[in-house]
């Protein structure tokens, strides 16, 4: 029986990076999309345009186009289109789903008023979660790649009864007490994982975490080694493991979003999996766990690992200051005391000069992003020496969205 599919993308292979954010989002949440990467060993050998035709025209039950100017004028992007056009010319609802890079592209045969989803300023996992929803209210049950009880996410709820072993690992590595922690730390890295719920891994990962931040020599060598050490924990709970510990970077022991005061010390040290393959679903989840809140942070870990760019303005005088700071086009200067970035150090650059390094490194550490990841383009060259300072009553701000 041929292959059906939830969901079949068509794109321009201009468009692939956006496309294949939103094929790993849709696939981790359960969703059969058809995708020309995973489906490259079906499609070795086969006649494509005959094959792609009755995909795009039997095999979906939704397609989504995703318009651009290169994806009106490829020859393959039309041979697609006719074919998801001729099935939608014999469905008596939705079946094209356009999603416009390019809102100004008119593409033959899709009429102005269909309803369509403009990509500008939407990133790929909230379009995931749109057509999610569109799938959803078709009637199409998925199962999810991960489910963790309310109790685990505010794991402050996570029963931990007398007797339990897990349990009191658990409430050792919770203590402040380093004679307590190292040895729980220690038995937890010697569990047999096979005997360990989702929910269990998942709450010992994010204890392990903070104890990691807490500078406990065991959990601090297991994140010095991540990759090397998460080799002996089979896949499944080693996949909860790491949910548990991005999720405690970004949430707290109620499961409330920690907005400014993020966890991340020791973040860089947790995306040093970031592109490795296996381990692909865990970067997923946190990226989706987050997108409600991605406009109240600078940097959200994905799979492909993305730059954040710091645009900085610099006034010629004596001393040289700082005339604007932007991210994303947002200004991160503010006059108003309470907009500082928390619970940190960034507010000293007031009241000192520092170089374009030093406010890289600092700025990098307040809003946990790998240094290597933040970029900071001025708009004129200077002098690697040369010290900046911010203007009287100016600081700079936590970089969300207002």
């Amino acid at each position: 029986m041929p292959k059906k599919f939830h969901v079949a993308l068509s794109f321009a292979g201009e468009d692939r990076v956006y496309v294949d954010a939103v094929a790993k989002a849709l696939r981790a949440e359960g969703v059969d999309v058809f995708y020309d990467k995973f489906e490259e060993v079906d499609l070795w050998g086969k006649d494509l345009y005959t094959h792609l035709s009755d995909v795009y025209q039997n095999r979906a039950i939704f397609t989504v186009m995703f318009v651009s100017d290169a994806y009106r004028k490829k020859l393959w992007t039309n041979h697609e289109r006719k074919s998801a056009q001729a099935r939608a010319f014999t469905e008596s609802h939705e079946y094209i789903l356009p999603a416009f890079f390019d809102e100004t592209v008119e593409v033959p045969g899709l009429l102005k008023t269909t309803g369509h989803i403009a990509l500008k300023d939407r990133s790929p996992a909230a379009l995931a979660e749109l057509i999610i929803k569109k799938l959803r209210k078709a009637g199409v049950r998925l199962k999810q790649a991960f489910s963790y009880s309310d109790e685990a996410k505010a794991d402050v709820d996570f029963p931990l009864k007398n007797g339990n072993k897990i349990a009191g690992l658990i409430k050792a590595m919770k203590t402040y007490n380093w004679y307590q922690q190292n040895p729980a730390v220690v038995a937890v890295l010697e569990l047999d994982w096979g005997k360990i719920s989702a929910n269990e891994a998942f709450v010992l990962g994010r204890n392990l975490y903070q104890c990691a931040c807490g500078n406990e020599n065991r959990a601090v060598a297991f994140l010095d080694k991540l990759r090397q050490e998460l080799a002996s924990i089979p896949i499944e709970r080693a996949l909860d493991l790491l949910n548990g510990m991005f999720f405690e970077v970004y949430f707290n022991a109620a499961g409330e979003f920690r907005s400014g005061k993020i966890k991340g010390r020791c973040l860089e040290k947790l995306l040093a999996i970031q592109t490795v393959k296996k381990y692909e679903s865990a970067m997923l989840f946190i990226q989706r766990t987050l997108e409600p809140y991605r406009d109240e942070l600078p940097f959200v870990p994905s799979t492909a690992p993305q730059e954040v760019v710091v645009e900085l303005s610099v006034k010629r005088s004596a001393p040289p200051l700082i005339k604007a700071l932007k991210i994303g086009g947002r200004s991160l200067l503010s006059e108003d005391k309470d907009s500082d970035s928390p619970d940190g150090r960034v507010w000293r650059l007031s009241f000192r000069g520092f170089t374009v390094k030093e406010l890289k490194a600092q700025l990098a550490d307040e809003w946990s992003i790998p240094l290597a990841l933040l970029k900071i383009e001025s708009d004129r060259e200077m002098d690697s020496k040369l010290e900046l300072e911010l203007p009287d009553g100016v600081s700079i701000r936590w970089p969300a969205r207002t």
